[in-house]
């Protein structure tokens, strides 16, 4: 009679052992699982985040440096391709040389500047040099035969600039502001007069040394 109930002990020590080594191999299961994660892999690695530091793209830069510089009023305004070094070589003479004046409008609205320049023409066959830099322009403005503006009255930081002139290609001056008043040697310093506008109509003819434009250009202030 004792025999039946330690037989049965045993049987449930048995089962209860069975089942702890069961749940032991369920955990050490999961735990590697766990750490080899082989679910991982289809996961798609995140892109990585543009960094603050990365440079400008090159066409930016180009952007940048396309833009054309605006002249200062240090800037000389001589020919395109003029160098106050160069060498003159053979020297431009009085014929061969076109000199049209130019403004920016034919007729300008009330207190509107006037933009003046030039352009220089060798009409010859051969190139040749001269001096073109603004110790030697001269711009003039006449309304009929009365003179009311000459550059050089007030002209500033002048200096020699030589521009060799290829047989026909033009070459134009940097704009010169005029502010529609009176020149004169004494007002350089202190208020200039206005200038009749109205409709009034004046021409400008510019000098270039001894190579002057044959004819003016004719505009008028409203």
């Amino acid at each position: 009679m004792s025999k039946g109930p330690s037989a049965q002990r045993r049987a449930a020590v048995r089962r209860r052992r069975t089942l702890l080594a069961l749940l032991v191999l369920i955990v050490v299961a999961a735990v590697a699982l766990f750490i080899w994660r082989p679910w991982a892999a289809s996961e798609a690695p995140p892109s990585p985040a543009p960094s603050e530091s990365a440079p400008e793209s090159p066409a930016a830069d180009e952007a940048e440096l396309s833009e054309t510089p605006q002249p200062t009023e240090t800037q000389p305004f001589t020919p395109i391709g003029g160098n106050p070094t160069a060498d003159a070589g053979e020297p431009c003479v009085t014929e061969q040389v076109r000199i049209t004046p130019q403004t920016d409008h034919s007729t300008y609205a009330a207190d509107e500047p006037v933009q003046l320049s030039f352009t220089i023409e060798n009409t010859g066959e051969e190139a040749c040099s001269l001096n073109a830099g603004t110790s030697v322009q001269e711009y003039e403005i006449r309304t009929g035969d009365e003179l009311v503006y000459r550059w050089s009255d007030c002209a500033a930081d002048v200096q020699d600039s030589v521009a060799t002139l290829e047989p026909g290609a033009p070459q134009t001056t940097v704009p010169i502001e005029w502010d529609r008043t009176r020149s004169s040697a004494d007002s350089c310093t202190s208020e200039r007069a206005p200038v009749t506008a109205g409709g009034a109509a004046y021409n400008l003819s510019v000098q270039v040394g001894d190579y002057a434009s044959q004819e003016s250009r004719q505009f008028i202030l409203e």
